[in-house]
């Protein structure tokens, strides 16, 4: 078994409860991303790298996976949870994709950017045509459609900056119920235009830790799309709890739900379950790919459950550490 892991092309690597290495194969050593004599030793101890270590030592407090820059390469490091409270760790170079998803992330960025002042101009026109032609229909169907692309847009630069690998967490302690309410109120109209009721449920004493930003991302998508996707005198449900090391957020909602079929697909961008739906429901298509890389930013997972007919719920899990 030894002489097969040793073959691997990723690095395989076992740690006891305490830290301790148990197994390493020599792929660790042809990456000079460890010494030779590790045996006995605390990963800390036997391997070169910083960066390696310190994504390790995220993994052994939360979360399943972490992206890792070593010199001019990218790792992709893995976690599962073994027998015994033992820790493997799987370790991928992903250098050469990470190079082509940069071109392809700088390619959009660009595109992007150049198409938001032209866009910008046409908007601030039709928004004049508009005050002086109030019942044009065909003025203010155009002006929706370019806030649609507009909106787009910017759900693009959102994403290609989370995914670019330079983004950082500037982590800070967070009263969730209060930061909640002021995302809520910023979508109060779409939430009395659907007919839907908002119940932040989250206990005035619970704090969590994590990035403002980015959690503000997180949970302004969440709630965007479980109000377009509701029904009229449904409802939009927010709880927060913590579960050891980890602070758990959970957004449900009373809509249409979610066929089991389209789950594995449905944090994919531009993915829609309704292509005509969430068309005419305003949404671009990237809201929950930014949920997704927001919440794996802070190394931490998101878990969907839905039911057609009753509802989906979605559940963040954030490692707490400051």
């Amino acid at each position: 078994m030894k002489d097969i892991l040793h073959l691997l092309d990723e690095g395989v690597l076992l740690l006891d409860r305490e830290g301790r290495i148990l197994l390493i194969n020599r792929w660790w050593i042809s990456k000079n991303l460890a010494r030779e004599d590790w045996e006995g030793k605390y990963y800390y101890e036997a391997l070169r790298s910083l960066s390696v270590i310190s994504a390790i030592g995220q993994l052994l407090e939360g979360g399943e996976s972490l992206y890792v820059m070593h010199e001019d390469a990218k790792y992709l490091i893995k976690k599962k949870i073994m027998e015994g409270d033992k820790r493997l760790f799987l370790v991928s170079d992903v250098s050469s994709l990470w190079q082509y998803e940069k071109l392809k992330r700088d390619l959009v960025e660009n595109v992007a950017h150049e198409l938001k002042t032209p866009l910008s101009a046409v908007t601030l026109l039709l928004e004049r045509a508009a005050k002086e032609c109030p019942s044009s229909f065909a003025i203010h169907r155009a002006l929706h459609r370019l806030q649609q692309m507009e909106k787009l847009i910017d759900d693009m630069l959102i994403l290609a900056r989370l995914e670019s690998g330079v983004e950082r967490l500037h982590l800070t302690e967070i009263h969730l119920r209060e930061f909640l309410q002021d995302v809520y109120y910023q979508l109060r109209e779409e939430f009395e235009k659907a007919k839907v009721n908002f119940e932040n449920l989250v206990d005035e004493s619970f704090v969590l830790v994590a990035d403002e930003n980015k959690l503000y991302l997180i949970l302004r998508n969440l709630l965007e799309n479980a109000v377009r996707y509701n029904r009229e005198g449904g409802s939009v449900r927010v709880r927060g709890w913590k579960e050891g090391q980890m602070a758990v957020v959970e957004v449900s909602d009373t809509g249409i739900g979610i066929p089991k079929e389209h789950i594995p697909f449905i944090f994919d961008r531009f993915y829609r379950v309704d292509k005509g739906r969430s068309r005419d429901r305003g949404g671009t298509g990237l809201g929950l790919s930014i949920v997704r890389n927001a919440v794996r930013l802070h190394g931490g997972s998101i878990e969907l459950q839905s039911e057609v007919g009753k509802g989906s719920t979605f559940r963040i899990y954030i490692p707490q550490s400051i």
